[in-house]
């Protein structure tokens, strides 16, 4: 039986999602219950497979990972065995061949922060608009090597008054992307940045590549497939949100926002 499941996480205490030798991260924890609730033995042979890679200090409500179990998973139990900041919010039975990085149709981010002083929202949202459709985002990721940085965003926009929020949809991000894009708007918005000279960043012709906004604020918020559904489970997002209700960054009351609105569509589709 092959299984997909919604994870969600607090990010700020590991060193990003991916494991790495010595270091905390979600990934460790979350195989960790999985292997002690008896669904997998051997990594490699249970097809393991995650949709996003997401960095230090990034948090998320939308995580999507798959495997080959040997028993049925019980959300409830899994949850038992994870700490506080991370939960596994729905469990669903997927096709044998069910990739969740190849097969997202889009992945959602935000970022929340304070609004900076002297903000000019509707220069920032012009900005924003100029974001969406294929370029090349050269100046605003960091490079991997062999991968291009020609990429397609469908959706780019910025709204709020004493908190900012921006949200990002593509069916793929690269590295860093969604964090030098927030930087380049809150640039433009303080008038650090002309929208000329965005534009000149977004044409490939800047001097220099934009520096990512800190980690602490962004939020992988869902993951689209085309026949996969993971509604998330009552006590669960409950459980988590307990978790973060009491944490100062604006981001976390934005997570508990974006939870209770899943939950809600779940229930009534």
């Amino acid at each position: 039986m092959r299984y997909a499941f919604l994870v969600a996480y607090d990010g700020s205490r590991y060193f990003g999602f991916v494991r790495q030798p010595g270091r905390p991260t979600v990934e460790t924890e979350l195989l960790r219950a999985f292997e002690l609730r008896g669904l997998y033995r051997n990594l490699k042979e249970a097809r393991y497979r995650v949709a996003a890679r997401t960095d230090r200090g990034v948090s998320a409500i939308g995580q999507v990972v798959a495997l080959d179990v040997r028993r049925e998973p019980k959300v409830r139990e899994l949850n038992a065995a994870l700490p506080r900041d991370i939960a596994v919010l729905a469990a669903a039975k997927v096709k044998p061949d069910f990739n969740p990085r190849s097969q997202a149709q889009s992945k959602h981010y935000r970022y929340v922060c304070e609004v900076p002083p002297g903000f000019d929202l509707p220069l920032a949202r012009r900005a924003a608009r100029l974001l969406e459709g294929t370029h090349d985002f050269k100046h605003l990721c960091k490079h991997e090597q062999g991968r291009s940085t020609i990429g397609e965003l469908g959706h780019a926009s910025v709204r709020g008054q004493k908190i900012l929020g921006f949200d990002f949809i593509a069916r793929a991000f690269l590295w860093q992307q969604v964090r030098r894009m927030v930087g380049a708007l809150l640039a433009v918005g303080t008038g650090k940045f002309s929208l000329d000279e965005f534009k000149r960043m977004l044409g490939g012709q800047a001097k220099h590549a934009m520096r990512p906004v800190l980690a602490a604020g962004l939020i992988l918020v869902s993951i689209r497939y085309p026949s996969v559904a993971l509604g998330p489970d009552a006590r669960a997002v409950s459980k988590f949100i307990k978790h973060i209700e009491d944490r100062a960054h604006p981001g976390y009351e934005a997570m508990a926002r974006l939870l209770l609105k899943k939950l809600l569509a779940s229930n009534t589709s």
